[in-house]
């Protein structure tokens, strides 16, 4: 046999320290990405944090000079607003209505950056406004209003946010003096900055949903801050401070840390996510690779012991095929393969496979009339003494790597043909030379016992009883060899007619009463189920007669004097099973197998063993599947331990549904 284990230790070693030094490196790549990955990682954290500083700075620029931008625009218009009311009759409210307030009206509706307008005397009191609860209300104690009031031509101020009195929002009042053409102040034009004024500039500056936006003076008063809620203090934030200078004010910008690195984290995971699927796919990749090689390695030196084990199973197959106990001819349609063994050319006299080949080809029939059933030929081979050997050859067709072969087997049956003959010599000598006397002699024996029986001694007649007892014996001997011998020549006629199964009870009573007499045990039909419903069955009526006379003897043989044989049938819609019931002492089970077996061992102890040939039952299956019949028992055991012993053997047949037909044939 061819080892299988590893050669030596050797081998070994290499691939030990082979998968060392591979497992290392795939660790040191392995650690190399994940340092080079966390490098990647803090080096975005810090372009991401420097990124939104720049960004807050950037906004808080462009909103100072929107701001700036606006406020000069409304410084413009406010001083062309001015110069108009530089001579205008301030001491007349009615009249400096009706003279300015159109005017007055359409320079707050033209000035976008101012919401509201107030004309305040040199006295503080207010002499016209767009908010009409102000009229005549005195403001010379606010502080823009006595910085304004001490200004020169194109100056304003901006003063401290407050609530105002008539609206109650938050303003940051912004002031102009009104400087006469004598250079003297007659008053001061005041106006607001409201929270409206700065979110529209937001609106512009494009501000950011997590921004936090707030415009404060320099001692922290807060002239606005965006409508989002102020976040809790603790809440780490990014932030960027701009002044603006024409105001006195500082715009505050901030955003929520967690917020801006919100998609530096999404970013971080889906890129550190996606790296890592290839990174592992590529590693994945080689571990497969080097398992690949591996196995490769693995599979070369398994295919180098395959191909020993092959040579030496080739090696052990030739020397069995060559030396097998029956001739082997194999060969295909066109003569590419051609092989036969030691025994085939010994019976074909041939020394050479082509020579057998063509010698059997032209015993057998063609190749393409072949099948691949299994089909047997009786051959006649000449032999060189001028004699022929018979020999059976079992042909089959065989469908092998896309091509077919025929596969003969070849069997010298010279010997069995002889035995055989003899068989059939001995079974016609049984024949002619055992059953014509033994006729003659029960029937003389029958006579005497009839005509002289009442008139000889007691002795006399038990010896002419046992006498006739031992011929009745042997000629169902002799009638069973002869049965048997016709079955496996295949020469049991078998006559089926449609019959009655009532009409085969009937027979089978009156057939065997009289043996059961003999034995006082009496023989009763047992009705079915369906005994009221006639059925009828396709049988040989002599055969079944036979097979019942078998089981009821059988019966009769085991069941106590005085008891009874039940004999009955129970019928379906597709069957009829024929019974024969006794109440003997049942089958054991160890000779269960071997009920229906020619010439079998004794199925009970001495005491309880009946006399007869050991065939009935083999001859009742026989007659049974010849029939297309199945038999079968059931069976409770005295010496198992079961109680109620007896035995019921069960004859099935189809039932006959159709009209009469009678069929004959050989089986």
């Amino acid at each position: 046999m061819v080892s299988t284990e590893p050669t030596n230790k050797v081998d070994a070693e290499p691939s030990s320290r082979s998968q060392t030094l591979f497992w290392g490196l795939i660790s040191t790549v392995v650690l190399i990405y994940f340092v080079g990955l966390a490098f990647l990682t803090w080096s975005d954290y810090n372009r991401a944090t420097t990124r939104a500083e720049v960004e807050l700075e950037h906004f808080a620029e462009l909103y100072e000079q929107a701001v700036d931008a606006s406020l000069s625009v409304a410084n413009v218009r406010m001083w062309g607003l001015i110069d108009e009311l530089s001579t205008a009759r301030l001491s007349d409210p009615d009249q400096f209505e009706a003279q300015y307030g159109a005017l007055m009206n359409s320079a707050v509706q033209e000035t976008k950056q101012v919401d509201a307008l107030v004309l305040i005397g040199a006295d503080g009191v207010v002499l016209w406004a767009t908010i009409k609860p102000l009229m005549g209300q005195y403001l010379g104690d606010r502080a823009y209003f006595q910085a304004a009031i001490g200004l020169d031509v194109d100056e304003y101020t901006v003063g401290v946010p407050i609530v105002s009195r008539a609206t109650g929002r938050r303003l940051t009042p912004i002031a102009w003096p009104l400087i006469g053409i004598d250079g003297q102040p007659r008053g001061v034009l005041a106006s607001s900055l409201g929270e409206d004024y700065y979110s529209q500039l937001l609106g512009l500056d494009g501000l950011q949903q997590d921004m936090y936006v707030e415009v404060v003076t320099s001692n922290g008063e807060r002239a606005f801050a965006s409508g989002r809620p102020q976040r809790d203090p603790d809440t780490p934030v990014f932030r960027a401070r701009k002044e603006i200078p024409a105001l006195d004010l500082y715009i505050d910008v901030t955003r929520s840390k967690a917020a801006v690195m919100q998609s530096y984290w999404q970013r971080t995971v889906a890129f550190a996510g996606l790296a890592t699927i290839l990174f592992l796919t590529v590693i994945n990749a080689a571990i497969r690779a080097r398992r690949q090689s591996t196995q490769l390695a693995q599979a070369l030196r398994n295919s180098e012991r395959d191909r020993e084990r092959i040579r030496v199973a080739q090696s052990e197959f030739d020397a069995i095929f060559e030396n097998v106990g029956d001739g082997l001819i194999v060969y295909n349609d066109n003569n590419k393969l051609h092989r036969s063994n030691r025994k085939a050319r010994q019976l074909m006299g041939v020394s050479s496979d082509i020579d057998a080949v063509q010698k059997l080809r032209g015993m057998v029939p063609p190749f393409s009339q072949m099948d691949e059933d299994v089909a047997v030929h009786r051959v006649q081979i000449p032999t060189a003494e001028n004699e022929s050997v018979a020999v059976q050859c079992r042909v089959m067709k065989l469908h092998l790597h896309g091509d077919y072969i025929a596969y003969n087997v070849l069997q010298d049956i010279s010997a069995e043909e002889r035995l055989v003959a003899a068989r059939t010599a001995f079974v016609t000598s049984v024949n002619h030379e055992l059953r014509t006397p033994l006729t003659s002699l029960a029937g003389s024996l029958e006579i005497l016992h009839d005509r002289f029986g009442d008139t000889m001694p007691k002795n006399a007649g038990k010896l002419l009883s046992m006498a006739t007892r031992n011929a009745d014996r042997l000629l169902v001997l002799v009638n069973d060899i002869l049965t048997l011998q016709a079955i496996d020549q295949r020469q049991l006629s078998i006559q089926a007619e449609r019959v009655a199964v009532s009409e085969v009870l009937s027979e089978a009573i009156a057939a065997n009463t009289g043996y059961g007499v003999n034995r006082d045990v009496q023989l009763d039909i047992h009705a079915g189920p369906n005994a009221a419903q006639e059925a009828y069955v396709q049988v040989d009526t002599v055969r079944m007669q036979q097979i019942f006379s078998n089981l009821i003897s059988n019966a009769v043989k085991y069941t106590p004097r005085g008891g009874t044989v039940k004999i009955g049938a129970e019928v379906d819609d597709q069957w009829v099973t024929f019974y024969v019931c006794d109440a003997g002492p049942g089958i054991p089970r160890s000779a269960h197998d071997r009920m229906f077996k020619r010439f079998a061992d004794p199925v009970h102890s001495r005491e309880n063993q009946a006399n007869g040939t050991g065939l009935g039952l083999a001859i009742t299956r026989e007659l049974v599947l010849r029939q297309d019949g199945d038999i079968s028992f059931e069976t409770r055991s005295e010496e198992d331990g079961d109680e109620n012993p007896g035995t019921t053997f069960y004859v099935r047949f189809a039932r006959d549904t159709g009209a009469t037909s009678e069929q004959g044939g050989a089986a």
